[in-house]
């Protein structure tokens, strides 16, 4: 039983120390979306580099062999190239994934938009509210389009903010289920 009571307190100190390390990291990310953001990517392209050195080692490495594949040193370019760009330009990159998915939202609000229009034309009478949700998703789509890493820093606020109270209710709970094993 001593066993088990033991494993239980690491359990809960575990715990309670992943729940602080979640509060602060939900912190960090609500205060500094931006900063966040362009250190994540920054680290991306830290470890593309690592990659294309790895890469271009293997390759190095095994030229000589009758198994040799220029895959290894291809990989190595790009990785190469991609993280360098990344090192140079870390908000471009992280404004580019809001601005497709932008681009694809939008392109869909177009597709609702028509197929609003055509309900209209055999007379459905819910194609009103059809049209205002089209209207509703192209505007979205734009918005992430011009907007990007305005869209970036919400979500990783959002993010932070969902840390943070999963933190503290964690510890809230922890501490009273402290509490009821007294």
């Amino acid at each position: 039983m001593s066993s088990l009571k033991f494993r239980f307190e690491r359990f809960s100190r575990n715990n309670v120390l992943l729940s602080a390390l979640m509060v602060a990291l939900g912190l960090v990310l609500f205060i500094w979306p931006g900063k966040t953001l362009t250190l994540a990517a920054r680290i991306l392209g830290i470890a593309l580099l690592v990659g294309a050195a790895v890469s271009a080692f293997s390759w190095y490495r095994d030229r000589h062999k009758v198994s040799a594949s220029y895959t290894s040193l291809a990989i190595a370019i790009l990785c190469l190239v991609a993280g360098l760009i990344v090192l140079i330009a870390p908000k471009g990159i992280i404004t580019l994934l809001p601005k497709l998915i932008g681009i694809a939202v939008l392109l869909n609000g177009v597709i609702n938009l028509a197929q609003a229009l055509e309900l209209r034309n055999v007379g459905q009478g819910s194609w009103t509210s059809s049209l205002v949700m089209a209207v509703l998703t192209i505007l979205l789509g734009a918005f992430l389009i011009f907007f990007a890493f305005g869209a970036m820093k919400a979500a990783v606020m959002v993010i932070g903010g969902v840390f943070v109270y999963n933190g503290v209710s964690n510890l809230w709970i922890e501490s009273r289920y402290k509490k009821m094993g007294r």
